[in-house]
């Protein structure tokens, strides 16, 4: 098995960035799902700004981010923008640009992380495109929330979080849904393709799943091993000598973002909604039970050196 795509999302529900190399942190890919729009909090907010995500605003999929060669700089594009207008944002703010922006609360799955407001302009842009109120946050605090995923965690494996030259770090999350990592494999990606109208297949399915980590299993796996996968080991090709243990808990369920029509920014036609189509056979989760699960979450992985 071979790492065929990697993926990174730097403001969570809008398209993916495809890399050919990524750093994996503490909190899953660097750079990933460190931005997050938000609606401004209001009176039955509780404070709370509420999180725009793609399950619901379809409109993000329109959306395109690029990261420039010297990693400095995140561009964001609108693929039905008349003006054709950009946004350029610091991939990696700095403390000092950030020192007065206003804080927000943003509550993700039921845990919560503080949002650096990242000012005017790009809530012009974002407000603008999506014709609402909008903000866009940075990660604040210490750059970092608790796992959701927590409680589908083995309990033994609670206090074991990531391991580096034999010290363990509490594991966590940025703007991710649930947990650092989420895999999937071309074999399940393919059984999800055959599920399609013959006219459909052509499609870049996997970016509808929206993963971190895509891994050619060849013809040695069946559609959705990924299942039983327990312990990941990823070795580089520059330094094969540095070995990363990702260790799999827990299948993630799908959500309607399965059927986005990432061209137009809306639903996709019902003959081509994955939602529907896996739902008949994948209701693989206990605790959610009418919806699809497709994917391994990997909220914990250790990092070692042989």
């Amino acid at each position: 098995m071979k790492i065929q795509r990697i993926f990174v999302y730097p403001i969570k529900s809008l398209g993916p960035v495809e890399l050919a190399a990524a750093e994996i942190t503490n909190e899953g890919l660097r750079f990933d799902r460190q931005y997050v729009l938000v609606k401004p909090p209001h009176e039955q907010s509780a404070g709370l700004a509420e999180h725009i995500t793609i399950k619901t605003t379809f409109q993000l999929g329109l959306f395109k981010q690029s990261i420039d060669k010297s990693w400095s700089k995140l561009t964001v594009t609108h693929t039905q923008a008349e003006d054709k207008a950009v946004l350029v944002l610091p991939l990696s703010p700095s403390p000092l640009s950030l020192l007065n922006a206003e804080t927000f609360q943003v509550s993700i799955f039921g845990t919560k992380a503080p949002g650096l407001d990242m000012g005017e302009e790009a809530a012009r842009y974002f407000s603008h495109h999506l014709k609402q109120t909008v903000r866009l946050l940075y990660i604040g605090g210490n750059g970092q929330r608790e796992i959701p995923g927590a409680a589908f965690i083995p309990k033994n494996y609670q206090a074991v979080s990531i391991s580096v030259n034999d010290r363990l770090q509490p594991q966590r999350v940025r703007f991710a849904d649930a947990a650092p990592l989420l895999i999937t494999s071309t074999a399940s990606e393919e059984d999800a393709r055959r599920r399609l109208p013959p006219s459909a297949r052509g499609e870049d399915l996997i970016v509808r799943f929206r993963p971190n980590i895509h891994v050619d299993v060849g013809d040695a796996q069946a559609p959705y091993d990924e299942d039983t996968w327990n312990m990941l080991s990823i070795r580089p090709k520059l330094d094969p000598a540095q070995e990363i243990m990702v260790r799999c808990l827990f299948k993630t369920v799908r959500c309607l973002s399965l059927n986005v029509d990432l061209s137009k920014g809306a639903m996709i036609t019902t003959p081509n909604q994955l939602f529907g189509l896996l739902m008949k056979d994948r209701r693989t989760s206990q605790s959610s039970a009418n919806t699809p699960a497709q994917d391994q979450a990997a909220p914990y992985f250790a990092l070692a050196t042989k």
